[in-house]
């Protein structure tokens, strides 16, 4: 008897215990969402951000080329027309004496042999004016047509540059939304600016007919950049850069930050993690951000992304 009692306890005990989760979440509620995914899906959701913008900054840089090329061609036309007019004004000037200096001639030659070439040579400086008249024509329709271009593209970029702005505050509010997380160190390297958001966009074309030369990083002004490497730290002048960070790291490369707005301490051998500067917009930017750059052994850039990607 007392083991049927038992039997039973045990059976109803269990039954309980299966119930408790049935009781601890409605029926078809999905289970607690992973923490990460939510830190996972933000960074996602920054990078395309930073992505779109870069796409945007490259179609704005090569508008303005495209502006500057054509403001050219225009400079160049209308001196050429200066000229052209010039011509023209002695041509019409020229124009009513023209059957009077042939007959001139006729009466003033000494044989028909002289007269005949005196002749030719006279029609044939009318016929190089004639060209000219024709050119000059030909380049008022050009020059026309170039200032109408002219025209639309500056309205384009001018379109191009509130896409922009509007696109930067599209990336700061998904950066707000990815925390920087703890600095880890990843194969003997830092990731330079934690928290920021980038894609690939080296070798993507910009004004004055450059390419990229690094990847650019976007996070709010006065965020801090720190050492990707252990290595000797120096600042400078980075021209379009701005202000700019330099490790001659120990492993050989040598790294570049650019646009900072401030430098941290002084030029020194830093170690992997180490505060050197921080975020800002010195120098050709739109935006704060920081340009980073990879140069194996000290040559040429190579695309960071894939080392950016693993370290971030």
């Amino acid at each position: 008897m007392r083991g049927a009692v038992r039997r039973i306890l045990l059976l109803t005990g269990a039954a309980a215990l299966t119930l408790i989760p049935l009781l601890a979440s409605p029926a078809g509620a999905a289970p607690d969402p992973d923490p990460g995914q939510g830190v996972t899906g933000g960074r996602h959701a920054a990078n395309a951000a930073a992505a779109r913008l870069q796409d945007i900054q490259t179609r704005y840089d090569v508008l303005g080329d495209q502006i500057a090329a054509l403001e050219l061609k225009i400079q160049a036309g209308e001196a050429r027309r200066t000229e052209l007019r010039a011509t023209a004004q002695r041509r019409a000037a020229a124009a009513y004496k023209n059957e009077g200096a042939k007959l001139g001639m006729l009466l003033e030659a000494k044989d028909p042999s002289e007269a005949a070439r005196s002749t030719t040579l006279l029609d044939r400086a009318n016929e190089v004016d004639n060209h000219a008249l024709a050119d000059l024509a030909a380049l008022n329709s050009q020059l026309t047509a170039q200032r109408d271009q002219l025209a639309a593209q500056r309205k384009e970029q001018q379109g191009t540059y509130g896409e922009l702005t509007g696109q930067r505050k599209v990336l700061d509010a998904k950066l707000a939304d990815v925390p920087a997380g703890p600095v880890q160190v990843i194969d003997g390297m830092v990731c330079p600016l934690p928290g920021a958001a980038f894609s690939d966009d080296f070798g993507q074309p910009r004004a004055g007919g450059r390419t990229h030369q690094g990847n650019d990083m976007h996070a709010p002004t006065g965020m801090p950049e720190l050492a990707v490497v252990s290595g000797n730290l120096t600042f400078g002048d980075g021209g379009g850069g701005g202000m700019g960070a330099y490790i001659a790291g120990d492993d050989g490369n040598r790294y570049v930050y650019y646009h900072l707005s401030q430098y941290v301490g002084s030029p020194r051998h830093v170690a992997p993690g180490e505060v050197i500067g921080r975020v800002g917009a010195t120098g050709d930017a739109t935006g704060p951000h920081l340009h980073f750059e990879i140069h194996p052994g000290g040559g040429p850039a190579i695309d960071p992304y894939p080392t950016l990607a693993k370290i971030c």
